[in-house]
């Protein structure tokens, strides 16, 4: 979806194809520039900051937008607010960090995927810039963007309904060993298999422990990384993915959702994804209960929610009726 906007893009890294701007595992061109402050070239911490204020002094713009990165828009801001530069922040998460101070008190808007996300900031009004007719906030809830134009909806062809799935980053903030343990109440013909890049290395030390300590070895597989080419495929391949991260939801959830997957996450999860079944509590016990007791749900109502509430051109729509055009 165009809107006029023409995008620069500066980020840690570049593994793209620079020439074509083309991502194989992505079926839209990416017809914009794109500046690296050289991770893949291996450059150090000191030497990535210094190309990034060199990026945001000579290239040419006339706003911000921030992804999940608050340090970068606290070591932007003295330049953003001498310029007068407006600065929008994408931030779906719960944790307030130093930078995060920083970044809110001059942020134009606070996007994020569910109002879970930066919970010490009230959703309300803060000026009437736009007129009446739009209430602004500095926190603004849109949902998250699932581009359906690649998340297509897609049968469900499970074999195994007793293979449960998961698929997300592997650091303490997931807290996977509950279902792991989860796993250990079930019958033994119940299986995990996860998909996630080993974030915390000392947490995946400690989660396949534990597996061994259960004796769930033969049951439990950590199986590493995949492109997301490969994620449909494996969606469909399931009939439940299991996310127990708090105050949060992960876009694999809202993927898998396309696919006829259905997430089992935790209550306010459930609530902010639009899904009303979910565990009683936060619990290995009430989790494996669920699991037992789950009778499926409509396919299509799956894709609905996703469509009517994650979808990426619903959010684009959203996030450009509060970014005060220049």
């Amino acid at each position: 979806m165009r809107r006029g906007y023409t995008v620069k893009v500066l980020c840690l890294e570049n593994k793209l194809d620079v020439t074509s701007r083309k991502d194989a595992s992505h079926p839209r061109d990416m017809d914009f520039e794109i500046y690296s402050m050289g991770k893949e070239k291996g450059y150090g911490r000191i030497r990535q900051i210094l190309r990034f204020l060199k990026f945001i002094w000579s290239l040419k713009y006339n706003s911000v937008f921030v992804h999940m990165a608050p340090i970068y828009g606290a070591l932007g801001s003295w330049f953003w607010i001498i310029k007068r530069i407006p600065v929008y922040l994408w931030y779906t998460h719960y944790k307030r960090s130093f930078s995060m101070r920083i970044v809110e008190r001059f942020v134009k808007r606070i996007f994020c995927a569910t109002s879970q996300s930066v919970p010490w900031l009230e959703s309300g009004p803060r000026t009437a810039d736009r007129g009446p007719q739009l209430p602004i906030y500095k926190k603004v809830v849109v949902g998250h963007g699932i581009d359906l134009s690649f998340w297509k909806k897609k049968e469900n062809i499970t074999s195994n309904p007793r293979e449960l799935l998961v698929v997300h980053r592997l650091s303490r903030s997931k807290r996977l060993e509950i279902n792991i343990r989860a796993v250990k109440l079930l019958p033994e013909d119940y299986t995990m298999v996860i998909y996630g890049i080993e974030a915390e290395k000392d947490y995946v030390s400690e989660l396949k422990q534990l597996v061994k300590d259960l004796g769930l070895e033969s049951r439990v597989k950590f199986v590493g990384t995949t492109p997301m080419n490969t994620l449909p495929e494996i969606y469909s391949s399931h009939k439940l993915i299991l996310n127990m991260a708090s105050e949060t939801i992960d876009k694999t959830m809202l993927e898998s959702m396309t696919c006829g997957c259905y997430p089992v996450t935790t209550h306010a999860n459930s609530e902010a994804i639009g899904i009303s079944e979910s565990p009683g509590s936060d619990t290995p016990e009430a989790v494996s209960k669920f699991v037992q007791e789950f009778q499926g749900v409509d396919a299509d109502e799956l894709y609905r929610v996703v469509a009517e509430n994650h979808g990426l051109e619903g959010l684009i729509e959203k996030m450009d009726k509060y970014i005060k055009p220049i």
